[in-house]
């Protein structure tokens, strides 16, 4: 199977947004999500999901440090695949700069490596997307990086507003970049959600999001293009996600909170 199976960027009428809004911080907090099947097309071959995923990001006050793993075992009609994503990077204040490391590897054999650093002009006129052992690119505008596009995503929220759409940063060498495009829903107070049983995000606030990632050639709205992935989730208003849903198109991946450690930034 070709295809990678990762989480980096996904925590996620707007215009192409450029940098985070200043007032909008992420907490510092490590959770841990159990994976497991969904659903799948016959022709996925794919019968049966588990696995972890592990995001922490600290709140460096200059800045932020993420770590993610995600490791899935995918059961198959044929034999299983396993892979191990690992990301590490870090994240300025701004948005406008983004150094990352990541790596997966599939039934314990080394795959795709990238290293690298995104910068966004001042003017927010160009980004430039600088590998350390794959061609450079660049790009007309800005482009949004993880953290900068879950900021965003809650300065969206918190203002009422149901939409917002983006040009945002992946990683993959082929594919670095996005188009994606979240419908935003607040939560009644009465609703279930998977983030009602941690203690620590009692009371906050929270929305149902819905991102349809599309390629990134698509522009504006993604009409009459064909999707590449499809995110569901619970966005609170300290940057923690819940009750995600991971849809690859032909088969999709349920992602469970079961641990969440959220920490004091001390900025």
């Amino acid at each position: 199977m070709k295809r990678e199976i990762a989480l980096a960027s996904l925590l996620i009428g707007a215009p192409l947004a450029s940098a985070a809004d200043p007032e909008i911080n992420v907490a510092g907090f490590r959770a841990v999500y159990e994976i497991s099947f969904d659903s799948s097309d016959a022709s996925s071959g794919v019968i049966g999901a588990e696995g972890r995923y592990v995001f922490d990001v600290d709140d460096a006050c200059e800045g932020y440090a993420t770590n993610e793993r995600f490791v899935v075992r995918l059961a198959r009609a044929e034999e299983p695949v396993v892979q191990d994503y690992r990301m590490s990077a870090f994240e300025s204040a701004t948005g406008d700069s983004y150094r990352f490391n990541r790596s997966i590897d599939l039934n314990g054999r080394s795959g795709q490596k990238a290293k690298g650093k995104l910068t966004i002009d001042a003017d927010n006129s160009r980004t430039v997307l600088d590998y350390e052992e794959a061609e450079d690119q660049s790009y007309e505008g800005p482009i949004l990086t993880p953290i900068a596009h879950l900021r965003q995503l809650l300065t969206t929220a918190m203002a009422g507003e149901g939409r917002h759409a983006a040009m945002i940063f992946d990683g993959d060498v082929d594919s670095p970049t996005f188009y994606a495009v979240t419908r935003i829903i607040e939560i009644d107070d009465d609703a279930e959600t998977d983030g009602d049983r941690i203690e620590d995000l009692e009371g906050l606030a929270r929305w149902k999001i819905d991102t349809v990632y599309y390629p990134p050639e698509t522009g504006d709205e993604g009409e009459g293009a064909t999707p590449k992935f499809l995110f569901e989730g619970v966005l609170f208003s300290n940057g923690v996600v819940s009750d995600m849903r991971l849809d690859y198109i032909d088969f999709a991946l349920r992602a469970t909170l079961s641990e969440l450690e959220v920490r004091d930034s001390g900025c």
